[in-house]
């Protein structure tokens, strides 16, 4: 028995404890941009951390049921589903990280240089008005999307070509098993607050333009130069 019948992902205390999470985690986003050198605008960080929080909702939602399903067996039993979400989010901000850059830059790769269609390079919003910046903007996170949807599958994979990660698991979390909020506390705030700092600078990384690398303007041709300084034209 791993006591899993105090565990919930989803009563009142378990979200409360997700949006002190949130709210940690986007705190972090606005410290580093106070750090950035050169910053983005205000307009591009803004559409820049949305991808984001969208994202963040999105793969949120696949963890507890990810949590939910990995967790039952054929008897129809349930184990403990702070194990699996605790599983979920050590996998994602490690070994996931690397997957989701992968598909990400590979989606970027094909949709650009082999398709040709304009409107996905990461971080770039082309000019105003907002109308047109917020359709590349709904481009770009519909790619950051199906990448995150896609890595959770390589996640859920993984879970079914080791189910002894399971006992790792309930080996980190046996110091709070019987105490039912604080495993939530533990599994839903203290350890993904660690972890998905790290995790969100890597992304918004991996979201926002590089301002290092020329653009093809066969490819973007009217792409807005997001940074504070513009590029020079003999920039390569």
């Amino acid at each position: 028995n791993d006591e899993q019948a105090g565990c919930k992902l989803m009563d009142a205390f378990a979200i409360f404890i997700q949006l002190c999470l949130a709210a940690a985690a986007f705190s972090t986003l606005i410290f580093k941009r106070h750090k950035e050198n050169p910053r983005r605008p205000v307009r591009i960080w803004g559409f820049d951390v949305s991808k984001q929080l969208v994202g963040g909702i999105v793969i949120h939602s696949l963890n507890v049921v990810a949590s939910y399903i990995s967790g039952g067996n054929p008897e129809g039993n349930q184990s403990n589903p702070c194990v699996w979400y605790f599983l979920n989010i050590f996998v994602d901000t490690t070994i996931g990280v690397g997957i989701l850059w992968g598909i990400h830059a590979g989606f970027q790769y094909i949709l650009i240089h082999k398709l040709k269609l304009s409107g996905l390079q990461t971080g770039v919003y082309g000019d105003p008005p907002l109308q047109k910046q917020m359709k590349r903007w709904l481009k770009q996170l519909t790619v950051y999307i199906a990448s995150l949807i896609l890595m959770k599958l390589c996640v859920i994979l993984l879970f079914h070509l080791f189910p002894q990660l399971s006992d790792f698991g309930h080996w980190v979390l046996q110091w709070t098993m019987g105490d039912y909020k604080l495993q939530v506390v533990f599994v839903m705030l203290i350890f993904p607050l660690i972890m998905n700092i790290i995790q969100f600078w890597i992304i918004d990384t991996i979201v926002k333009h590089n301002s290092t690398i020329r653009l093809n303007q066969d490819e973007e041709d009217d792409v807005l130069i997001t940074d504070d300084e513009e590029y020079d034209e003999d920039t390569p």
